[in-house]
């Protein structure tokens, strides 16, 4: 990269200092009308962003107290959840997400993720299937998959599910560390 355009790249504090104004703004705005969900949930996104996950949640939990059919609210709780590592409640907001949204991809293979994280394979398993169903052609389910494959010494099926994963856009490196660290840890169990 260039000297000349690396110059017009914002620098990391304008960023976060861009971001903590949108998030006074977005206060305000909440002051002027707590029944805002949109303000709520667009702070909630940009406190996750700023890595400030308990304030993210608060928000969009106060969101979905207005709005409990919105499954976008339900889902970002859910990842905010994760960041936080509370991945019981992460899948059951996941879950929420996908049932008001049975169509949600995301919110499935992401509750297939935590459950995987929480070495509950068999239903990592389960729920990486109902995502593929629904979309053949994403990589994450076919990663977690691999992962839970891994887990439970399922060697040619992880195999299966990695070579699908990367063809769908996994990167296989990423990948492949992970499927190394899943054999140790039923290695070490």
């Amino acid at each position: 990269m260039s000297h000349e355009h690396q110059k017009k790249l914002p620098d990391m504090d304008s960023i976060v200092e861009n971001m903590e104004k949108e998030v006074s703004d977005l206060t305000k705005l909440i002051d002027s009308d707590p029944q805002d969900v949109n303000a709520y949930s667009r702070r909630g996104l940009i406190l996750g962003q700023l890595v400030r996950p308990k304030e993210a949640i608060d928000d969009f939990t106060k969101a979905i107290s207005i709005n409990p059919e919105d499954s976008t609210l339900f889902y970002n709780r859910g990842m905010a959840y994760v960041h936080v590592k509370q991945l019981s409640l992460a899948i059951d907001d996941f879950t929420q997400s996908a049932d008001i949204d049975p169509g949600n991809v995301d919110a499935i293979s992401n509750a297939a993720m935590a459950h995987y994280e929480s070495r509950h394979y068999d239903v990592a398993i389960r729920e990486s299937d109902r995502a593929i169903k629904i979309d053949p052609e994403r990589s994450l389910p076919y990663a977690v998959r691999a992962l839970a494959n891994a887990a439970l010494g399922e060697e040619e099926l992880a195999k299966d599910n990695l070579a699908k994963a990367v063809k769908y856009g996994f990167d296989p490196h990423t990948l492949g560390m992970l499927i190394k660290q899943a054999r140790r840890s039923r290695q070490e169990n």
